[in-house]
């Protein structure tokens, strides 16, 4: 990784062939495309944006001429790298001006909730269309009599109803991926063990603890759970408070001195029972929020903290 890293940071060429080459290999190995992002965030967060413009710039026109060489559509791998690293481009930039991850992660909510909202703005029905899209997807891929055999229509009808926040949350948690991962080379190049602590350390703003029940009693529980705007909304801040759940398991085991064995558990339960495993997750990071069991345990440990 370190290697990977400071090759990357090397000069101009060395980030833009890192970028491009990890964006056009991610169309046949899709996690590839978080390297990508990475490598853009790292040399704004590094370099400044002048420096990741010229690199941003620079690697949109080699994937929209790969794009034209190899599957002759440019504009079509074009937008993939906006997409891609537009996103990435602000966080990095947001993260070196402030050198907070928290605040970094705060805008990445506010923008995965703004493709919320643009979803319903701009789409007439949101699960319309989400149902077309995901039937098209199945009807491209499985033939008509196993489709009716399986009765997968009112699986695609609750699936397309939440689509809206899950595209949002799916894009946020894969915006926060990158750019922790470009924290954690930075911090591989210029302080060693720098990223562990800030990861452990991250807590969000007292903001997004009102928002949520908010958006829980009015997204989900007043609606029985039926799809709406503020539901869509919910989705994002349970991934926010997961985000925080995690980084709290880790300071747990870290201040104890515990096993990763547990860290291994945890992400198993995440992976293994979802949605439930990502639910209590999540409602331990929001928990830790009002109550901070950091700071409680950093107390017990040193004696000063009630029984």
């Amino acid at each position: 990784m370190k290697a990977f890293a400071s090759w990357v940071m090397k000069g101009r060429m060395q980030a833009v062939a890192g970028a491009s080459v990890s964006a056009i290999l991610a169309l046949l190995v899709t996690p590839l495309g978080l390297i990508s992002a990475a490598v853009i965030t790292l040399t704004v967060l590094r370099q400044g944006w002048r420096e990741g413009a010229l690199v941003l710039g620079t690697s949109l026109a080699v994937v929209a001429g790969f794009g034209g060489l190899l599957f002759q559509m440019p504009l079509a791998t074009l937008l993939m790298g906006m997409i891609l690293w537009l996103p990435a481009a602000l966080l990095g930039g947001v993260l070196g001006q402030t050198g907070m991850l928290r605040k970094a992660i705060e805008v990445a909510v506010i923008a995965a909730a703004a493709i919320v909202v643009f979803q319903y703005v701009l789409l007439d029905d949101p699960a319309a269309f989400w149902a077309e899209a995901l039937n098209t997807f199945l009807v491209e891929r499985i033939d008509a009599e196993t489709l009716d055999a399986a009765s997968v229509g009112q699986l695609v009808t609750l699936t397309a109803g939440w689509m809206a926040g899950g595209v949002a949350a799916t894009w946020f948690l894969g915006a926060v991926a990158s750019l922790l991962l470009a924290r954690y080379w930075a911090s591989l190049i210029d302080r060693p063990g720098a990223f562990g602590a800030e990861f452990r350390g991250l807590r969000f703003g007292r903001w997004l603890l009102l928002v949520v029940p908010v958006l829980l009693v009015g997204g989900v529980l007043t609606t029985g759970g039926e799809p709406n705007f503020m539901g869509q909304l919910y989705l994002i801040g349970m991934v926010v408070f997961m985000i925080q759940g995690l980084s709290l398991a880790h300071a747990l085991v870290a201040e104890f001195g515990a096993s990763s064995a547990w860290l291994v558990g945890l992400y198993l339960l995440l992976i293994l029972v979802a949605p439930q495993g990502a639910g209590a997750i999540a409602l331990a990071g929001y928990a830790d929020g009002w109550l901070d069991f950091r700071a409680r345990a950093r107390a017990r440990r040193s004696g000063t903290g009630g029984n």
